[in-house]
């Protein structure tokens, strides 16, 4: 594809119309396209990378249907480029639900993680590995419901359940991101697993309820590859422990400790019971530092983390929405690095 093809009324294929630019990336660029055959608004999305020979996973991506999967219309090439047509999604995607450093309330994330599994666990029953999924990739329909898209880098596996190494950094296995990393020299870039999909998903799952990617600050191969174990509970104390645990081992940084599937993953999820009490991540109020609400029945309880004038500490503070009135045995005084510890303690006290 030239530069041209980004102009308005070109022609793409014989039969889509560019309407509009929708966005780009590092992989390629979408737009909003009107299809002449079907007569049909939808999306279409150009990749950068060139294809030799005939798309394998073309075929497969145009009979790929199912819940929880934005639709292929159609996937082919266009001057050696791969192109995949789906219906246009008009509701945004996980990445614009997700608040910076808040993240998105606890039962909407496991709600998306769970269908964003499902979604996958059909690409993988067709011998499919996505090698994408972020949030950027999981978009929200109209039921707000999440469609699993963007299947562009899509690859079948080989006899091995083996694909060539892709994805983005930030949801990016550390065994994919060892690829990339200076002084490495693997034997070989056909790394790609199934466990690695679940780690995206994981991953995604991750940034929806501490609102940050796993690996804080991460620009490259390097940075993932050589990260320890990232915690939730460190970014996201509000988290209970069972669903913190379930996130840890599906971001494991040793393929082999993480879900053996996707639908593996979804089960773990879907066993998963909510506490009496579950609190959210809110915006935190002025001259606060960390901010959490929480929900029992018709009780809303405030946990807050205010600098204490010293440096090095932080006052956790607990009241009542409603009244105002301070539940004494949630207040503490906590050193800076013991905050996440402390917030978890102030939790305890207020169920």
């Amino acid at each position: 594809m030239t530069a041209a093809t980004r102009a308005a009324g070109k022609i793409i294929a014989g039969r889509y119309e560019v309407r509009k630019a929708l966005g780009s990336g590092a992989f390629g660029e979408v737009y909003e396209v009107f299809d002449h055959n079907l007569k049909q608004v939808c999306a279409l999305k150009i990749h950068n990378r060139m294809v030799a020979g005939p798309w394998t996973e073309a075929q497969i991506l145009r009979q790929l249907d199912g819940e929880y999967i934005l639709k292929v219309l159609n996937a082919d090439l266009a001057e050696g480029a791969p192109y995949v047509v789906t219906h246009l999604a008009t509701n945004g995607t996980i990445a614009d639900q997700i608040q910076p450093d808040v993240g998105v309330p606890i039962t909407a994330a496991v709600r998306w993680a769970r269908q964003a599994c499902q979604g996958v666990a059909r690409i993988h029953d067709q011998k499919l590995l996505h090698r994408d999924l972020k949030p950027e990739n999981l978009f929200i329909d109209g039921r707000h419901d999440v469609l699993v898209g963007d299947l562009g880098l899509a690859q079948l596996q080989d006899e091995n359940g083996l694909a060539d190494a892709a994805g983005s950094i930030p949801t990016m296995a550390p065994e994919i991101a060892r690829i990339g990393a200076p002084g490495q020299n693997p034997t070989t870039a056909r790394v790609y697993s199934i466990a690695a999909d679940v780690y995206s998903l994981g991953a995604t799952l991750f940034w929806m309820l501490a609102g940050a990617q796993p690996v804080p600050g991460t620009s490259s191969y390097d940075d993932i590859w050589r990260a320890s174990q990232p915690d939730l509970w460190e970014v996201a104390p509000h988290v209970p422990q069972g669903l913190r645990d379930i996130v840890n081992r599906s971001i494991a940084r040793e393929p082999v400790k993480r879900y053996a599937s996707a639908a593996g993953f979804d089960s773990a999820l879907g066993g998963w019971s909510p506490p009496p009490r579950l609190w959210t991540r809110v915006k935190p109020h002025p001259g606060h530092e960390q901010c959490f609400s929480g929900t029992k029945g018709a009780s809303l309880l405030a946990v807050c983390a205010i600098p204490t004038g010293v440096r090095t500490q932080l006052n956790i503070v607990a009241y009542h929405s409603a009244s105002g009135r301070a539940v004494t045995k949630a207040r503490r005084t906590v050193p800076r690095s013991g905050l996440s510890a402390g917030l978890r303690s102030a939790f305890h006290a207020c169920n």
